[in-house]
């Protein structure tokens, strides 16, 4: 399924860089706005489609999201609910703690899969990794792995792609250490044996769930966490999710500089995980399948297939394997962004943020004008606010890069030819 290769001059309207949430949402749109045809799209994805997303799903156990069911990848916004109704799945909308229900994964990922089939989404995808983004000034080169491709727009909805924050203490393990990040490709908590003793950095929702999944009785799971636990329903407040007077007061701030940054972290929870997360681990820590110790590594040292790890408060533990569910570096750090960011026509401002357009997401040239690079997802938070990476921040960029596109189209139909 999908295309392996490209040919020496191949050529697209539009090339989506990713084939996340963000980047299937974005397809659908603009299939659905007829602004192309399925013909004119690429989407450029090795892992398949939502194939990353669903890779990391199961790598943290997760069960249900944390998103209410009008979040999902179609353009409207009831269709989930609608899929659940006109399938006797109706139970798989779970109560939440904010309002509207919150959709099981089995039940999200179904509804996915069927907008993807919905709109033959299969037979744009470029089973690739894009390794570099030339932008002209009327069109833009794509180079993968299975060959370049030359489009008329690029669209990147690349997530985090694979930047991920791992603790100082790391640096010097070799690589047989027995220590992995959750979001780490070659990471199978299936892997794990059924008397392991297992170590998991992390106290938010990622840890959370992965404690909770890897728990079962003839299991050691501990948890080291800086700081007690924090509940939140939802990564940051609701007000960001209308996308209202608090993104006016973000854009009021000057592009891709420190102040947005800073005003966006303060906006996030981090480090917090939801209600139904911790009823969860709850119940695992009342069964003593897992245990928490409220302390910061310090030192870690392999021996012999095993990782010793020393504590701040001085306690010392022998580990089968260490999991770190530390997070994301920042969202500007992955490799094709730094690539990207050495490009010396593309702006760029505070820790290397992209200079987008609030309007459009265009990334602009360092000549003021904006190129045809279209950025979404958590590298686009400083436009898109907190919920940026989020299937929310997925559904405001489609408006956004809708728009644009739909008033470039009607700008050059007004152009005068040239004889």
């Amino acid at each position: 399924m999908g295309n392996d290769c490209v040919t020496d001059d191949h050529k697209t309207t539009v090339a989506i860089v990713g084939g996340g949430v963000h980047g299937v949402h974005l397809a659908v749109r603009l299939l659905e706005a007829e602004l192309i045809g399925l013909d004119e799209l690429c989407l450029i994805e090795p892992d398949g489609l939502l194939g990353g997303f669903r890779r990391k799903c199961r790598q943290c156990g997760m069960v249900e999201l944390r998103s209410p069911f009008v979040h999902h990848v179609s353009p409207d916004p009831f269709s989930l609910r609608d899929f659940a109704r006109s399938r006797g799945r109706e139970d798989e909308l779970v109560p939440s703690d904010v309002g509207a229900d919150r959709p099981t994964l089995s039940l999200f990922f179904d509804h996915a899969d069927w907008v993807c089939r919905r709109y033959e989404l299969e037979s744009a995808v470029v089973n690739a990794l894009a390794t570099d983004i030339i932008p002209h000034e009327d069109r833009v080169d794509v180079a993968t792995t299975a060959g370049d491709i030359d489009a008329e727009w690029c669209l990147l909805a690349v997530g985090h792609n694979r930047s991920y924050s791992y603790p100082v203490w790391t640096d010097d393990l070799p690589p047989s250490a027995p220590v992995t990040h959750v979001w780490d490709d070659a990471f199978d908590p299936e892997d794990i044996g059924p008397e392991a003793l297992i170590g998991i950095v992390g106290g938010g929702i990622t840890a959370g769930q992965l404690a909770s999944t890897l728990a079962q009785p003839g299991r050691s799971v501990t948890m080291f966490v800086r700081s007690p636990f924090r509940v939140e329903s939802l990564e940051a407040g609701t007000d960001w999710m209308h996308f209202s007077s608090v993104c006016d007061e973000l854009h009021a701030l000057p592009s891709a500089s420190r102040d947005r940054e800073q005003l966006i972290t303060e906006a996030r929870h981090d480090g917090t995980m939801p209600p139904h997360v911790f009823r969860r681990l709850r119940r695992a820590i009342d069964r003593k399948w897992v245990t928490i110790e409220q302390t910061e590594i310090t030192v870690a040292t392999e021996a012999g297939g095993t990782v010793v790890v020393t504590c701040r408060d001085g306690t010392v533990r022998c580990l089968d394997c260490l999991i770190c569910a530390t997070g994301f570096d920042s969202p500007y750090d992955g490799p094709l962004f730094r690539q990207l960011r050495s490009r010396p026509e593309l702006q760029t401002g505070y820790r290397g943020s992209p200079v987008l357009d609030d309007e459009t997401l265009r990334w602009r040239r360092t000549d003021g004008t904006q190129s045809r690079i279209v950025v979404s997802g958590g590298a686009a938070r400083q436009v898109l606010g907190p919920f940026a990476q989020n299937v929310i921040g997925a559904r405001r960029a489609g408006d956004l890069i809708v728009d644009a596109l739909k008033a470039d189209d009607e700008s050059a139909m007004q152009e005068p030819s040239v004889s």
